[in-house]
Protein backbone atom coordinates (compact mmCIF):
# COMPACT_ATOMS: atom_id res chain seq x y z
CA UNK A 1 0.00 0.00 0.00
CA UNK A 2 2.90 2.85 1.06
CA UNK A 3 4.61 1.98 -2.45
CA UNK A 4 1.45 2.43 -4.24
CA UNK A 5 1.00 5.80 -2.38
CA UNK A 6 4.18 6.35 -2.93
CA UNK A 7 4.27 6.19 -7.20
CA UNK A 8 0.93 8.47 -7.01
CA UNK A 9 2.69 11.06 -5.58
CA UNK A 10 5.72 10.46 -7.68
CA UNK A 11 3.24 11.08 -10.78
CA UNK A 12 1.63 13.96 -9.69
CA UNK A 13 5.04 15.31 -8.99
CA UNK A 14 5.81 14.92 -12.62
CA UNK A 15 2.54 16.04 -14.02
CA UNK A 16 3.19 19.14 -11.67
CA UNK A 17 6.59 19.56 -12.91
CA UNK A 18 5.91 18.65 -16.73
CA UNK A 19 3.49 21.93 -16.68
CA UNK A 20 5.76 24.38 -14.92
CA UNK A 21 8.11 23.72 -17.76
CA UNK A 22 5.79 24.09 -20.59
CA UNK A 23 4.74 27.47 -19.14
CA UNK A 24 8.10 28.30 -18.36
CA UNK A 25 8.56 27.87 -22.57
CA UNK A 26 6.24 29.20 -23.56
CA UNK A 27 6.18 32.71 -25.19
CA UNK A 28 4.61 35.74 -23.19
CA UNK A 29 1.26 35.38 -25.19
CA UNK A 30 1.07 31.97 -24.32
CA UNK A 31 1.17 32.82 -20.54
CA UNK A 32 -1.10 35.40 -21.12
CA UNK A 33 -3.76 33.28 -22.92
CA UNK A 34 -3.08 30.97 -20.13
CA UNK A 35 -3.36 33.35 -17.26
CA UNK A 36 -6.69 34.87 -19.10
CA UNK A 37 -8.20 31.18 -18.84
CA UNK A 38 -7.69 30.71 -15.62
CA UNK A 39 -8.87 34.28 -14.49
CA UNK A 40 -12.28 33.70 -16.69
CA UNK A 41 -12.38 29.80 -14.70
CA UNK A 42 -12.10 31.21 -11.37
CA UNK A 43 -14.49 33.96 -12.03
CA UNK A 44 -17.29 31.69 -13.74
CA UNK A 45 -16.79 29.21 -10.73
CA UNK A 46 -17.03 32.26 -8.38
CA UNK A 47 -20.45 33.59 -9.81
CA UNK A 48 -21.51 30.20 -9.22
CA UNK A 49 -20.65 29.88 -5.53
CA UNK A 50 -22.23 33.59 -5.25
CA UNK A 51 -25.35 32.87 -7.15
CA UNK A 52 -26.24 29.47 -5.33
CA UNK A 53 -28.75 29.51 -3.11
CA UNK A 54 -31.18 27.37 -1.63
CA UNK A 55 -33.58 29.51 0.23
CA UNK A 56 -35.49 27.48 2.76
CA UNK A 57 -36.01 30.44 5.17
CA UNK A 58 -39.42 29.58 7.12
CA UNK A 59 -39.78 32.59 8.38
CA UNK A 60 -40.86 34.40 5.01
CA UNK A 61 -43.73 36.99 6.01
CA UNK A 62 -45.69 38.78 3.71
CA UNK A 63 -44.84 42.06 3.52
CA UNK A 64 -45.36 45.54 0.53
CA UNK A 65 -47.22 44.93 -2.14
CA UNK A 66 -48.33 40.96 -1.27
CA UNK A 67 -49.64 42.22 2.39
CA UNK A 68 -53.19 42.46 3.22
CA UNK A 69 -54.75 43.03 6.57
CA UNK A 70 -57.89 41.92 5.41
CA UNK A 71 -57.43 38.97 2.98
CA UNK A 72 -56.23 35.68 2.62
CA UNK A 73 -52.79 35.10 4.31
CA UNK A 74 -51.90 32.25 1.99
CA UNK A 75 -52.61 34.17 -0.86
CA UNK A 76 -50.09 36.96 0.52
CA UNK A 77 -47.55 34.11 1.27
CA UNK A 78 -47.87 32.69 -2.01
CA UNK A 79 -46.63 35.86 -3.32
CA UNK A 80 -44.14 36.46 -1.70
CA UNK A 81 -42.62 32.82 -1.99
CA UNK A 82 -42.16 33.32 -5.69
CA UNK A 83 -41.34 37.03 -5.31
CA UNK A 84 -38.49 35.61 -2.89
CA UNK A 85 -37.76 32.54 -5.60
CA UNK A 86 -38.04 34.71 -9.15
CA UNK A 87 -35.34 36.85 -7.91
CA UNK A 88 -32.64 34.99 -8.71
CA UNK A 89 -34.44 32.18 -10.93
CA UNK A 90 -32.22 29.42 -12.11
CA UNK A 91 -34.42 27.23 -13.81
CA UNK A 92 -34.58 29.17 -17.03
CA UNK A 93 -30.83 29.87 -17.46
CA UNK A 94 -29.07 29.10 -20.33
CA UNK A 95 -26.03 27.06 -20.28
CA UNK A 96 -23.68 29.73 -20.18
CA UNK A 97 -25.02 30.98 -17.36
CA UNK A 98 -23.27 29.69 -14.14
CA UNK A 99 -26.00 29.17 -11.99
CA UNK A 100 -27.55 26.53 -14.92
CA UNK A 101 -25.47 23.54 -13.96
CA UNK A 102 -26.51 23.81 -10.37
CA UNK A 103 -29.04 20.75 -10.69
CA UNK A 104 -29.42 21.33 -6.58
CA UNK A 105 -30.92 24.57 -6.86
CA UNK A 106 -32.72 23.94 -10.44
CA UNK A 107 -34.45 21.04 -8.37
CA UNK A 108 -35.51 22.96 -5.84
CA UNK A 109 -37.00 25.70 -7.02
CA UNK A 110 -38.69 23.68 -9.59
CA UNK A 111 -40.06 22.10 -6.56
CA UNK A 112 -41.17 24.71 -5.15
CA UNK A 113 -42.88 26.23 -8.33
CA UNK A 114 -44.69 23.02 -8.74
CA UNK A 115 -46.18 23.01 -5.05
CA UNK A 116 -47.17 26.62 -5.44
CA UNK A 117 -49.09 26.23 -9.06
CA UNK A 118 -50.75 23.00 -7.36
CA UNK A 119 -51.83 25.39 -4.70
CA UNK A 120 -53.29 27.81 -6.89
CA UNK A 121 -55.17 25.11 -9.22
CA UNK A 122 -56.72 24.18 -5.66
CA UNK A 123 -57.28 27.70 -4.74
CA UNK A 124 -59.29 28.53 -7.74
CA UNK A 125 -61.37 25.31 -7.97
CA UNK A 126 -62.16 24.83 -4.07
CA UNK A 127 -61.53 28.19 -2.16
CA UNK A 128 -61.40 31.19 -3.92
CA UNK A 129 -65.46 30.30 -5.08
CA UNK A 130 -69.09 29.03 -3.95
CA UNK A 131 -68.89 25.83 -3.39
CA UNK A 132 -71.35 23.89 -6.15
CA UNK A 133 -72.16 26.35 -8.70
CA UNK A 134 -70.04 29.24 -7.58
CA UNK A 135 -68.22 30.90 -10.63
CA UNK A 136 -64.35 30.79 -10.16
CA UNK A 137 -62.54 34.00 -9.44
CA UNK A 138 -61.22 35.78 -12.81
CA UNK A 139 -58.08 36.60 -10.88
CA UNK A 140 -57.44 33.29 -9.37
CA UNK A 141 -58.06 31.44 -12.63
CA UNK A 142 -55.23 34.01 -14.55
CA UNK A 143 -52.72 33.11 -11.42
CA UNK A 144 -53.55 29.47 -11.77
CA UNK A 145 -52.52 29.00 -15.55
CA UNK A 146 -49.62 31.90 -15.09
CA UNK A 147 -47.99 29.87 -12.17
CA UNK A 148 -48.23 26.35 -13.99
CA UNK A 149 -46.11 27.79 -16.94
CA UNK A 150 -42.77 25.83 -17.89
CA UNK A 151 -40.29 27.00 -15.36
CA UNK A 152 -37.22 26.43 -17.99
CA UNK A 153 -38.69 29.12 -19.89
CA UNK A 154 -36.31 31.76 -21.21
CA UNK A 155 -37.81 34.09 -23.49
CA UNK A 156 -41.15 34.51 -25.39
CA UNK A 157 -42.08 34.73 -22.22
CA UNK A 158 -39.73 33.77 -19.89
CA UNK A 159 -40.80 31.97 -16.72
CA UNK A 160 -39.94 35.07 -14.73
CA UNK A 161 -42.27 37.89 -16.46
CA UNK A 162 -45.10 34.83 -16.13
CA UNK A 163 -44.73 34.50 -12.33
CA UNK A 164 -44.40 37.66 -11.93
CA UNK A 165 -48.12 38.62 -13.61
CA UNK A 166 -49.25 35.57 -11.54
CA UNK A 167 -48.23 37.49 -8.37
CA UNK A 168 -49.90 40.40 -9.98
CA UNK A 169 -53.45 38.50 -9.75
CA UNK A 170 -52.89 36.66 -6.28
CA UNK A 171 -52.26 40.29 -5.01
CA UNK A 172 -54.94 41.78 -6.98
CA UNK A 173 -57.19 38.95 -5.81
CA UNK A 174 -56.42 39.52 -2.41
CA UNK A 175 -57.24 43.28 -2.75
CA UNK A 176 -60.87 42.32 -3.57
CA UNK A 177 -61.03 40.13 -0.75
CA UNK A 178 -59.99 42.52 1.54
CA UNK A 179 -62.80 45.34 0.14
CA UNK A 180 -65.74 42.43 0.23
CA UNK A 181 -65.72 41.79 -3.71
CA UNK A 182 -64.38 38.38 -4.18
CA UNK A 183 -65.30 34.75 -2.53
CA UNK A 184 -62.81 32.92 0.30
CA UNK A 185 -65.14 29.33 0.77
CA UNK A 186 -63.44 28.77 4.19
CA UNK A 187 -65.76 26.06 5.06
CA UNK A 188 -64.17 22.34 6.51
CA UNK A 189 -65.33 20.27 3.35
CA UNK A 190 -63.65 22.50 1.04
CA UNK A 191 -60.61 22.51 2.93
CA UNK A 192 -60.43 18.81 3.34
CA UNK A 193 -60.56 18.26 -0.82
CA UNK A 194 -57.69 20.80 -0.64
CA UNK A 195 -55.57 18.72 1.70
CA UNK A 196 -56.51 15.55 0.03
CA UNK A 197 -55.28 16.69 -3.40
CA UNK A 198 -52.06 17.75 -2.05
CA UNK A 199 -51.81 14.37 -0.10
CA UNK A 200 -51.97 12.68 -3.88
CA UNK A 201 -49.42 15.06 -4.91
CA UNK A 202 -47.05 14.12 -2.49
CA UNK A 203 -48.01 10.13 -3.03
CA UNK A 204 -46.61 10.65 -6.48
CA UNK A 205 -43.40 12.21 -5.18
CA UNK A 206 -43.39 9.24 -2.73
CA UNK A 207 -43.04 6.73 -5.31
CA UNK A 208 -40.52 8.86 -7.07
CA UNK A 209 -38.52 8.57 -3.97
CA UNK A 210 -38.93 4.95 -3.59
CA UNK A 211 -38.01 4.15 -7.76
CA UNK A 212 -35.21 6.37 -6.94
CA UNK A 213 -33.91 4.07 -3.88
CA UNK A 214 -34.72 0.65 -4.69
CA UNK A 215 -32.20 -1.11 -7.04
CA UNK A 216 -32.84 -3.80 -9.39
CA UNK A 217 -31.88 -6.51 -6.77
CA UNK A 218 -34.89 -5.66 -5.14
CA UNK A 219 -37.67 -6.98 -7.67
CA UNK A 220 -38.20 -10.27 -9.02
CA UNK A 221 -37.20 -11.60 -12.73
CA UNK A 222 -41.45 -11.13 -12.93
CA UNK A 223 -41.92 -8.12 -11.36
CA UNK A 224 -39.23 -6.37 -13.42
CA UNK A 225 -41.17 -7.59 -16.59
CA UNK A 226 -44.29 -5.03 -15.52
CA UNK A 227 -41.61 -2.22 -15.29
CA UNK A 228 -41.73 0.56 -17.13
CA UNK A 229 -38.96 2.12 -19.71
CA UNK A 230 -38.19 4.91 -17.27
CA UNK A 231 -38.85 2.77 -14.58
CA UNK A 232 -35.89 0.83 -15.21
CA UNK A 233 -33.76 3.57 -16.74
CA UNK A 234 -34.25 5.35 -13.01
CA UNK A 235 -33.55 1.41 -11.33
CA UNK A 236 -30.52 0.79 -13.65
CA UNK A 237 -28.25 3.19 -11.01
CA UNK A 238 -27.26 3.19 -7.67
CA UNK A 239 -24.81 5.90 -7.60
CA UNK A 240 -23.82 6.13 -3.78
CA UNK A 241 -22.54 9.68 -3.28
CA UNK A 242 -21.79 10.31 -6.66
CA UNK A 243 -26.05 9.60 -7.49
CA UNK A 244 -26.89 13.52 -9.50
CA UNK A 245 -30.23 12.00 -9.93
CA UNK A 246 -30.89 11.33 -6.51
CA UNK A 247 -29.71 14.94 -5.36
CA UNK A 248 -32.80 16.25 -8.16
CA UNK A 249 -34.98 13.94 -6.69
CA UNK A 250 -33.75 14.97 -2.91
CA UNK A 251 -34.13 18.66 -3.58
CA UNK A 252 -37.41 18.72 -5.94
CA UNK A 253 -38.83 17.06 -2.63
CA UNK A 254 -37.28 19.74 -0.78
CA UNK A 255 -38.75 22.32 -2.61
CA UNK A 256 -42.36 21.44 -2.25
CA UNK A 257 -41.86 20.49 1.26
CA UNK A 258 -40.79 24.15 1.81
CA UNK A 259 -43.62 25.45 -0.12
CA UNK A 260 -46.59 23.47 1.08
CA UNK A 261 -45.18 24.40 5.09
CA UNK A 262 -45.54 27.90 4.17
CA UNK A 263 -48.48 27.50 2.66
CA UNK A 264 -50.42 25.41 5.00
CA UNK A 265 -49.22 27.24 8.23
CA UNK A 266 -51.23 30.24 6.39
CA UNK A 267 -53.95 28.65 5.58
CA UNK A 268 -54.55 27.15 9.42
CA UNK A 269 -54.33 30.85 10.36
CA UNK A 270 -57.08 31.68 7.40
CA UNK A 271 -59.07 28.61 8.54
CA UNK A 272 -58.46 29.05 12.38
CA UNK A 273 -62.63 29.37 13.13
CA UNK A 274 -62.65 25.59 11.44
CA UNK A 275 -59.36 23.82 13.33
CA UNK A 276 -61.07 25.19 16.35
CA UNK A 277 -64.56 24.32 15.72
CA UNK A 278 -63.57 20.77 14.59
CA UNK A 279 -61.22 19.96 17.15
CA UNK A 280 -58.66 19.57 14.71
CA UNK A 281 -56.04 22.68 16.17
CA UNK A 282 -53.63 19.86 17.34
CA UNK A 283 -53.49 18.09 14.91
CA UNK A 284 -52.84 20.51 12.30
CA UNK A 285 -49.96 22.05 14.79
CA UNK A 286 -48.50 18.21 14.49
CA UNK A 287 -48.85 17.70 11.05
CA UNK A 288 -46.86 21.27 10.66
CA UNK A 289 -44.02 19.56 12.97
CA UNK A 290 -43.68 16.66 10.44
CA UNK A 291 -43.36 19.01 7.62
CA UNK A 292 -41.10 21.44 8.95
CA UNK A 293 -38.79 18.46 9.71
CA UNK A 294 -38.77 17.43 6.17
CA UNK A 295 -38.64 21.26 5.02
CA UNK A 296 -35.33 21.94 6.98
CA UNK A 297 -33.35 18.70 6.02
CA UNK A 298 -30.38 19.55 3.88
CA UNK A 299 -27.63 17.78 2.31
CA UNK A 300 -25.30 19.51 0.04
CA UNK A 301 -24.08 16.32 -1.34
CA UNK A 302 -26.90 13.51 -1.24
CA UNK A 303 -25.80 10.00 -0.70
CA UNK A 304 -28.21 7.31 -2.35
CA UNK A 305 -26.78 3.95 -0.73
CA UNK A 306 -28.81 1.12 0.22
CA UNK A 307 -30.79 0.82 3.40
CA UNK A 308 -28.51 0.34 6.39
CA UNK A 309 -25.53 0.89 4.94
CA UNK A 310 -22.85 2.37 7.21
CA UNK A 311 -20.60 4.13 4.42
CA UNK A 312 -22.97 5.62 2.27
CA UNK A 313 -26.94 5.62 3.65
CA UNK A 314 -29.63 6.72 2.06
CA UNK A 315 -30.37 10.58 2.22
CA UNK A 316 -33.55 10.01 0.84
CA UNK A 317 -34.83 7.06 2.39
CA UNK A 318 -34.98 9.62 5.26
CA UNK A 319 -36.59 12.15 3.83
CA UNK A 320 -39.13 9.55 2.26
CA UNK A 321 -40.33 9.14 6.49
CA UNK A 322 -40.74 12.88 6.75
CA UNK A 323 -42.89 12.82 3.64
CA UNK A 324 -44.79 9.79 4.38
CA UNK A 325 -45.64 10.71 7.84
CA UNK A 326 -46.60 13.86 6.64
CA UNK A 327 -49.08 12.76 4.01
CA UNK A 328 -50.42 10.10 7.09
CA UNK A 329 -51.27 13.36 9.05
CA UNK A 330 -52.97 15.24 5.99
CA UNK A 331 -55.54 11.99 5.61
CA UNK A 332 -55.95 11.58 9.60
CA UNK A 333 -56.89 15.92 9.28
CA UNK A 334 -59.16 15.26 6.48
CA UNK A 335 -60.92 13.01 7.95
CA UNK A 336 -61.70 14.43 10.79
CA UNK A 337 -62.75 17.58 8.99
CA UNK A 338 -65.59 15.46 7.13
CA UNK A 339 -67.11 14.74 10.23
Amino acid sequence: MMGLWQRLQNKCVDVRDSVFDAVAGSSLAGRAALAAVLAACLLYFGLFIYEYHIDDDLEITAQGPHFTEAGSKAVSVAASLMEREISHWAPNKPWFYPISHSGNMVAFQKGLQYAVAQWATQMTDFLGRERGSGEADPNLVAAKGLLNYDPTAFLLPSAVSQYRDGIRNLDAYNQRLAHGQAKYDRIASSLSDVLIKIGKDLGSQSGTIELTVLSPDDFTEAEKQHLTDNQRRVLATNGGYFDTRASEVFFATKGRLVAYYLLLEAIGTDFQEVLKTKGAEEHWQNMLISLRSGATLYKFFVSNGTGGSYFTPSDLAYQGFFLLRFDKQLQELADILNR
